[in-house]
């Protein structure tokens, strides 16, 4: 469903672009020559067309974010309201951070708790805006040394912001990342021979917390 809805929005967008001109034109023409109902027609039916994919989005948006999750973590999610929260203002090409922190959904918990081949080898399940991305299968704890670089690019962010205090919550992190009964996982996207973008989750079983974090470049 994702796959469809963004090829719809990007065909529409092409049509629109190539379009908008030469609509233009036909628009100012109509006026010119007051045909009043072909006006109202050329604008109408856009607005109707907009408004249908704007309607179409909202309704696919749950089910969409509802398959992610699960293509994370391999089970039906349900997230309550999060715990903390953080977004930083993004550039237009999407560079910025985010960091969001929950409890434990339950669910997540057991399968977890009941860690097994697949959930290892074949999860987490990027999703379609990622398959360009190169990603990590979950692992538990204690922390890999040589995903370092990946660490270190997931909690490198600017503290001065008012309303990021990452230290508690970093520090939690590592020191969850220290113990087994946390596992780990992450997408990632080199710039080069750097990286540039990560998705990097942790699942700390014993804390009883669920973190989410973004950081574009």
């Amino acid at each position: 469903m994702e796959e469809i809805l963004s090829t719809v929005k990007g065909l529409v967008f092409f049509i629109a672009i190539l379009g908008c001109v030469p609509y233009g034109i036909w628009i100012i023409y109509s006026l010119f020559k007051k045909r009043w109902k072909s006006v109202a027609l050329q604008i109408t039916i856009p607005v109707a067309i907009l408004t249908g994919l704007v309607g179409v989005s909202a309704l696919c948006a749950p089910k969409i974010f509802t398959d992610y999750l699960t293509g994370l973590y391999d089970c039906n999610v349900t997230l309550g309201s999060p715990i903390f929260e953080y977004d930083s203002a993004r550039a237009f090409n999407g560079d910025g951070y985010s960091l969001s922190v929950y409890d434990l959904p339950d669910t997540i918990r057991q399968r977890f708790k009941a860690m097994d081949q697949r959930l290892l080898n074949e999860y987490p399940k990027r999703p379609s805006e990622r398959q360009h991305w190169q990603s990590e299968h979950w692992r538990e704890a204690p922390f890999d040394g040589k995903f370092q670089d990946y660490l270190d690019f997931a909690l490198a962010v600017s503290t001065s912001d008012p309303d990021l205090k990452p230290s508690t919550h970093f520090n939690l992190i590592r020191k969850a990342l220290g113990r087994k009964g946390t596992y780990y996982a992450f997408f990632f996207y080199m710039h080069g021979n750097s990286i540039g973008n990560i998705d990097f989750f942790i699942v700390d079983l014993d804390g009883g917390r669920l973190y989410a974090i973004n950081h574009n470049t």
